[in-house]
């Protein structure tokens, strides 16, 4: 039988095949300009032509490698997305090499151009609409959306309200299967603006499913600023949480291609049901609540029965096709 090749998804490699940092090329971040930030690493400009993603140092050389075989193989599908050419190493972090000549995040390029918000909005819908119309094979293996949420209500929502995590859990299981991609981290830092092309970056989490997982994901990235003054800047985006919900309302409007408020707020409320999910399962994921967590977690189950009240399925593909 074949070996799978280095970065497959139908196979894991061992602790022992994974090279020490020593083996790679070293680099310095000495004179870099962060350019972004995101759940695994950080973004950073090094030179004038190339971009470098490095890794927290809990992710392995395989880690990186198999990130970069699923880049590939998006590639091959036809997603826009840049390949990394080579892993260098940071001491004891890995970083993975881009040639991105003249571009930037479009996080980068909304801080600096508020006024382009709209058109930012439609770019990063444009691409949207690429990867989820591209299907893949089941040979592809890759993983099922629905996985991963289940896992966030099991380790998250489920430890702390049973009815409510069964009945997300129900609408899961009523959506119908397939193979269409998402990006699964689908958000302006891991976006790039290359000329007039957008690229996405980061293809770890590269699954298939309903394209309402990748809105949520996006819910939970800019719709996350409750309670905060609306002028105070996001950390990761590194654009205020005002301009973050002004540009995710501009990006449902060009994603779903429609003005009607009815279906804006269809699709708006699934999304902030599976976004709220993710958010208590990142409480979670710290430990126990803390009496200020707690509160947080009490008044998102609020909001989702109150979204339970409207939301009676999840699919958007089901629904285009009726």
């Amino acid at each position: 039988m074949d070996k799978e090749p280095a970065g497959s998804l139908c196979s894991e490699p061992s602790d022992s095949d994974k090279p020490m940092p020593g083996k790679c090329r070293e680099v310095s971040l000495d004179g870099c300009r962060k350019i972004g930030s995101g759940q695994k690493g950080t973004v950073y400009r090094y030179g004038n032509e190339l971009i470098l993603k490095v890794y927290d140092i809990i992710n392995t050389y395989r880690d990186v490698e198999r990130e970069i075989a699923l880049s590939r193989r998006a590639f091959v599908l036809g997603i826009p997305t840049a390949i990394s050419f080579g892993i260098v190493s940071l001491g004891d972090r890995y970083g993975a090499m881009y040639e991105l000549l003249g571009s930037e995040t479009l996080s980068a390029c909304i801080a600096n151009n508020p006024s382009g918000l709209d058109y930012y909005a439609g770019v990063m819908a444009k691409l949207a609409r690429t990867i989820h119309s591209t299907e893949a094979k089941e040979k592809d293996c890759f993983p099922d959306a629905r996985d991963r949420f289940r896992a966030y209500i099991t380790n998250g929502l489920a430890r702390c309200d049973r009815e409510l995590a069964d009945r997300c859990c129900e609408l899961i299981d009523g959506m119908q299967a397939t193979r269409f991609l998402i990006h699964g981290d689908f958000h302006t830092s891991n976006v790039f603006l290359h000329k007039t092309e957008a690229l996405a970056i980061d293809m770890d989490r590269l699954s298939t499913g309903d394209p309402i997982f990748e809105l949520g994901d996006m819910n939970y990235y800019f719709d996350k600023g409750k309670g905060k003054d609306p002028e105070d800047t996001d950390p990761y985006l590194g654009i205020s949480y005002r301009i973050c919900r002004e540009f995710l309302n501009l990006f449902m409007r060009h994603y779903l291609q429609t003005q009607d408020e009815a279906r804006l707020r269809e699709v708006t409320d699934r999304a902030a049901l599976l976004g709220d999910l993710r958010r208590i399962n990142r409480y979670w994921k710290a430990g126990a609540l803390t009496e200020e967590t707690q509160s947080k977690v009490d008044r998102l189950i609020v909001e989702m029965k109150k979204l339970l009240e409207r939301v009676d399925s999840l699919d958007v593909i089901r629904q285009k096709q009726k």
